[in-house]
């Protein structure tokens, strides 16, 4: 019984320092294409072997860190292959908004707008410049 306990310490422990060490690595990144496959394998494989453990037998911990970590790698692969094509849906999205529809006409009005709107206002700057040295030329 003791030799059991023994063996059972060593594989919690070893399995939570494989955890925590995977939670330093960059393979958890959310700019890594498959951080929630990563991220389902080392939850499942804790959860595995947790629930493995006690029931006591080491043999049942290590089958269950096996088959968590198959389950969690494999829903957080589906959730990566969601995820990719949600963003491909999206930047097809941007790209078709971001371009412009508009005709030749419209953005030539458009820009003879604007050129009228730049006029009107280089004409207020220099108005209001010609207050300004008129007032100056008053005050002397």
């Amino acid at each position: 019984m003791t030799n059991q306990r023994n063996n059972l310490k060593a594989l919690l422990a070893a399995s939570t320092l494989v955890v925590l060490a995977g939670c330093a690595s960059p393979a958890f990144d959310a700019d890594n294409e498959n951080a929630a496959r990563n991220r389902g394998a080392a939850g499942g494989a804790l959860v595995g072997v947790t629930l493995g453990a006690l029931t006591g037998d080491a043999s049942l911990a290590a089958k269950g860190a096996v088959a968590g970590g198959v389950a969690g790698g494999v829903s957080g692969s589906m959730k990566d292959l969601d995820d990719s094509r949600e963003n491909d849906r999206t930047k097809i999205l941007a790209d078709g908004i971001s371009q412009d529809h508009r005709s030749d006409s419209e953005k030539r009005v458009a820009e003879l707008e604007a050129e009228i709107r730049i006029r009107e206002l280089e004409q207020k700057i220099a108005d209001m410049e010609n207050e300004k040295t008129e007032s100056k030329s008053e005050d002397s």
